[in-house]
Order: structure tokens, then sequence, then C-alpha cells
């Protein structure tokens, strides 16, 4: 009797963590692709250099790779970040927010692709302008807190609150300080064309 007892016990305990495991809820995985498609175009040339635009998007998709069922709202943040070329300080050039939820009907696949953005530079013996450098992507849930991150280049955590807390249009160097806002976006480099793409007396 003692022994059935404890054979049926034995089973029982067996089923509870049988059944307590299949309940745990495991956390959201999900793959993340970001792409920037770039091109460049010559608005003019001379003796002292190249004026050129280049022409920026950035595509983001985000794919729920878990098994179980999301349907809480998530949040993907895209920071655009450029780069100057007279001063080498970096900016963010856009911040973009979208709210988005897995779903059946979306194949559990989130895509979005952010704004064309027109940076021009000058090169040859006046250098001025900008130019795109990288980017940083957060997915974060309905209550802040981060599910991944992607980026460009390595960013620890450190560098990705940094970025997180930057308002669109700040510009940073390279150790993490802030060193002011993007004024007047293309004016150095409008001014420095009709200098860099001098003919000159030979023409």
């Amino acid at each position: 009797m003692n022994g059935m007892t404890k054979t049926l016990l034995g089973v029982a305990v067996v089923g509870c963590v049988a059944a307590a495991s299949a309940q745990t809820v495991f956390p959201l995985r999900v793959d993340i692709d970001v792409s920037a498609k770039r091109s460049k175009k010559s608005i003019g040339a001379g003796q002292d250099g190249e004026a050129k635009v280049e022409q920026v998007t950035v595509r983001v998709k985000v794919h729920k790779s878990s098994g179980q069922p999301y349907a809480d709202l998530l949040t993907a943040e895209l920071y655009v970040i450029g780069k100057q070329i007279h001063t080498g300080y970096y900016g963010v050039i856009d911040v973009i927010k979208k709210d988005f939820n897995f779903s059946k009907d979306n194949d559990n696949t989130f895509e979005f692709t952010s704004p064309m953005y027109a940076l021009g530079k000058t090169s040859g013996n006046i250098n001025v302008g900008g130019q795109y450098e990288t980017y940083l992507l957060v997915v974060v849930d309905k209550d802040g807190k981060i599910i991944d991150t992607r980026s460009g280049r390595i960013r620890k955590e450190k560098g990705i609150a940094f970025i997180r807390e930057l308002g669109p249009k700040t510009l940073f160097d390279e150790n993490g300080n802030i060193v002011g806002k993007i004024e007047n976006p293309g004016s150095a480099f409008k001014k420095a064309i009709p200098s860099a793409t001098n003919p000159g007396s030979d023409y």
C-alpha cells in the first residue's frame, strides 16, 4: 500500500512539474535587419574640389523569432547618425519611433523605411558638409524595457543610453561629449560650393 502511495505521489509530482514547465513564459526574441540605401551624385567640380550630395534612406525590419504569441505593444526606435566633415563631430540626423504589434496578419513582422536624407559635402581643398555614418535601432516593450538593439557600430549599454537621451540635431564627439546642436544643416556646404567648384582662370 505504501509503495503504491509513493508511486502515485511520484506521478502527481512529475505531472505538476510538467504542467508548470508548459506554462513557462519565455522571453520575446526578435530578429532585426537594418539596411541603408545610399547614392551619391556630383553637383559641381573645379580646381579646388568637388561638391556631392549623398542621398540616404534607412530600412528597418523586425521579426518575432520566438514561438510563443506576443500581443503587447512594442516600439521601434531608429536613430540616424551622421558625421560633420569640417568638425569631425557626430550628429543625430533624425529620430523615428514607431509603435507596432506582432500578429498572424503581418506574419509576425514589422517593417518601415525612413525619409530620404540629402547630405551635401565638398572634397578637395575645401572640406565641409556631412555624411551618413551609422544607425542605432532599439526595440522596447510597453514598459520601456529593451528587448533588443542593433547598430552599424559596436555600442555598449552606456553608448546606447547616451544616444537615446539625445534629441535630433544634437552634436557629440567621439568620447560621448555633447558639443551643441546642428544649426542650419547644409549652410556651410552651400557657402563652400562656389569656392570648391570654381573652374579657375584657365576656363
